[in-house]
């Protein structure tokens, strides 16, 4: 590996027993052929197999040359420490007992040679940076959902047949990527075999990035085009599960939902209709809101928007001044460059080049507005910047690079409108979690709350959730919700509630 300097497999000799303690609580013992870890706390104490290096702290079972050929985790141990199992030449099956396991730590189980068996618990949430590489017996590999991957993980696994992905696994660079070396430079050979699923932030355009080759993602997308159908219903959150039911019907709320993920002419909007389509069930179950009182809209053109829903459904409403109205838009938006950066929403139907043809940022405003519901809440998930939740450009010229667009005033009604960040950042996507990073903790906030939260509450918690967030993410970027208030409510609408 380029990134390390690791002596060559200790030989390792037959050693019918042995035995030891790691910290108090944690005890190994060697049969001559399993190596078997045991947490001996009687007061349910965690415990972590320790950090190890492979020059001066060697792990005893390396240091005394033990043949082991099999490795056991028991319950109750969180982690696997650094190198921990590195160059164990002879090791050939890892087992765990339980599902408390959450980290692999750096080099665990470097230049495992002979290693071909490992199911990875679904309590992993973190793989460290070349914890597999050199394992170069392995014939697949299996990571489980909310795990994050670190930078060459899996280097230089050559024997590696099928990979298959948690839906919201987050991959480092070149995880799967081979190195070699070509007149003296370090250089990558990409994995070009079978993928049996991956996460949809990963595409034909960024793939090399994680150690994809291009003809194998191509292919994994051609076959699920011919034999699958895309579950926007995945449950992959905390977020997505129990969601708190309220035993009040809300007659006098209505809501408008739309997701727009799969564009015509642009990049995808990656988790847009699960964002949508979780939102819309908070409304029924913990908001209260009557079936019939929702409308959710998924992949919706310019048409379905602007005439079906607008002009035909909110406009078709009685008592509208008694009544109030949610509404909550996940997809694109883009700046129009050729006119000051004026702020599209973007319909799927629209291309980004021309966002014109798309629904003015203030237009949408203003007529919502107008339908002088007695309060409106819109939660905007989009930004306006030109770049998407995959780091992608939307809209002509622009490319990976945040535009500010102009700023949008609430002037009509009584509306209140918390969108996702700021005119020149992101909203990103949480992989992690499956839903994007605003929306998440909007989410995160009626569940905890069971809905019955101020509107100066959800926002101040939505904000603080999601500024600290979005820089620990793979983007690194800024990302700062913003609150706009229209004159009428500016003064108490931290006060309101839904």
């Amino acid at each position: 590996m380029a990134v390390i300097c690791l002596p060559t497999a200790f030989a390792q000799t037959s050693v019918s027993k042995a035995e030891g303690m790691l910290g108090p609580v944690l005890k190994w013992n060697f049969d001559g052929y399993a190596l078997q870890f045991t947490n001996i706390s009687e007061k349910g104490e965690a415990a972590d197999i320790p950090n190890y290096d492979v020059q001066y702290n060697i792990a005893p079972w390396v240091k005394r040359k033990l043949n082991v050929k099999k490795v056991r985790i028991g319950a109750g141990i969180n982690k696997i420490g650094s190198c921990a199992f590195a160059n164990c030449a002879n090791l050939q099956e890892v087992v765990f007992d339980g599902i408390d396991l959450t980290e692999i730590g750096w080099g665990a189980f470097y230049n495992c040679v002979r290693l071909k068996t490992i199911s990875l618990p679904i309590s992993l949430n973190n793989i460290e940076t070349i914890a597999f590489a050199e394992c170069n017996s392995l014939p697949s590999v299996k990571i489980p959902e909310r795990c994050r991957v670190g930078d060459k993980a899996f280097a230089s696994c050559t024997n590696i047949q099928n990979i298959e992905l948690g839906l919201t696994t987050i991959l480092g660079s070149h995880v799967f990527a081979s190195e070699v070396e070509i007149d003296n430079v370090i250089r990558h050979r990409l994995y070009n075999n079978e993928i049996r699923k991956l996460p949809s932030y990963i595409n034909v355009g960024n793939c090399k990035e994680y150690g994809f080759s291009r003809a194998s993602v191509e292919n994994y997308l051609d076959q699920r085009k011919e034999t699958s159908t895309v579950d926007y219903d995945a449950k992959t959150s905390e977020v997505d599960k129990d969601i708190p039911v309220t035993d009040y019907a809300r007659n006098d709320i209505y809501a408008l939902v739309v997701g727009n993920q799969n564009y015509r002419f642009v990049g995808n909007v990656t988790y847009a209709i699960h964002d949508a389509r979780v939102f819309a069930e908070y409304c029924q179950k913990t908001l209260g809101l009557p079936s019939e009182n929702i409308h959710l809209v998924e992949d919706a053109t310019k048409t379905m928007l602007v005439e079906e829903e607008l002009d035909e459904w909110l406009s078709s409403i009685k008592m509208r001044n008694e009544k109030k109205l949610i509404v909550y838009y996940a997809g694109h938006g883009v700046p129009d460059t050729k006119d000051h950066n004026k702020a599209y929403i973007l319909p799927v139907d629209v291309r980004g080049t021309s966002p014109h043809h798309g629904i003015a940022l203030d237009a949408f405003y203003d007529k919502l507005g107008t339908y002088a519901f007695s309060q409106v809440s819109v939660f905007m998930d989009a930004c306006f910047s030109g770049v998407n939740r995959n780091n992608e450009g939307v809209s002509e010229n622009l490319r990976n690079v945040e535009m500010e667009s102009e700023n949008v005033e609430v002037n009509d009604g009584n509306l209140l409108v918390i969108s996702a960040a700021q005119g020149n950042e992101t909203a990103q996507g949480y992989p992690e979690e499956g839903h994007g990073l605003f929306t998440y903790y909007l989410l995160k906030e009626l569940k905890e709350t069971n809905g019955f939260v101020s509107l100066g509450s959800l926002s101040d918690n939505i904000t603080k959730g999601v500024t600290q967030k979005a820089m620990q993410l793979k983007l690194r970027k800024r990302q700062t919700p913003k609150t706009s208030p229209s004159k009428a409510i500016s003064e108490y609408w931290r006060n309101m509630y839904f």
